[in-house]
């Protein structure tokens, strides 16, 4: 399963604190879950553009962000 949907985790500054942010790969998109909550869906869009599709409303800065750690990671 893990081969499937590959996750990975990072630190990350929100809201002022350090959080532990997870992030699950899925088919069209990814589940982005801060200390083991999951906070929101986030996806690639056709123009390369990172945008948020369910959850918490995230600053585009923590989107963006979190978008680059994906293809870092990923693509």
């Amino acid at each position: 399963m893990e081969d499937q949907n590959p996750t990975f985790s990072f630190e990350l500054d929100y809201a002022g604190e350090k959080v532990r942010c997870r992030v699950n790969m899925q088919a069209q998109s990814c589940e982005i879950l801060f200390d083991g909550r999951l906070i929101a869906t986030i996806a690639l869009t056709g123009d390369a553009t990172w945008i948020q599709e369910s959850g918490v409303i995230l600053p585009d800065s923590i989107i963006q962000e979190i978008g680059l750690r994906v293809e870092s990671e990923y693509l």
